[in-house]
């Protein structure tokens, strides 16, 4: 039997969604090993229980690809719910507003960015409160540079 153009544009969007959602896989994994420990091994189950559903799509693309498409829509979208419930504080952030087609890989990869927000301003602050106790004179230094101007101030108004 003659495949149409219809049953390969078909085979094609399910190819497409599995690759979405391999994609949406890999960022969820890259997510997880930036959470603290607890949130780590709930991501990272859902990541390989999704990881397999996407595995079974995957093999179903040829054969039944709108059930493959289906399913591989269906892993990226419980990804990306993962990712927005454990990866911003305490699932604060909503995914309803983003655009479906494709791009949640993207909102996932978003969250890894919230996610290692914190940890950046700590690493910042900390080095700018060591350049600042470097630069900032001490107490000592203070009353020798205000001694000196007064000298200045002195010898010029003699003058």
């Amino acid at each position: 039997m003659p495949k149409t153009e219809t049953d390969r544009d078909a085979r094609r969007a399910a190819k497409r969604a599995v690759k979405d959602a391999e994609r949406a896989g890999k960022e969820t994994r890259k997510l997880a090993s930036s959470l603290p420990e607890p949130a780590r091994t709930k991501v990272k189950a859902a990541a390989k229980a999704e990881a397999e559903r996407i595995d079974r799509a995957k093999k179903d693309a040829g054969s039944s690809p709108v059930t493959a498409k289906r399913a591989a829509r269906r892993s990226s979208a419980r990804l990306e719910r993962v990712a927005v419930r454990y990866g911003t504080a305490a699932g604060t952030a909503s995914s309803t507003g983003s655009p479906k087609k494709g791009s949640r890989s993207k909102t996932i990869k978003q969250q890894r960015a919230q996610v290692k927000q914190p940890s950046k301003m700590a690493v910042v602050s900390g080095l700018r409160t060591v350049f600042a106790s470097i630069t900032t004179p001490t107490d000592q230094e203070r009353a020798k540079k205000t001694a000196k101007q007064r000298v200045r101030r002195m010898k010029a108004k003699q003058v």
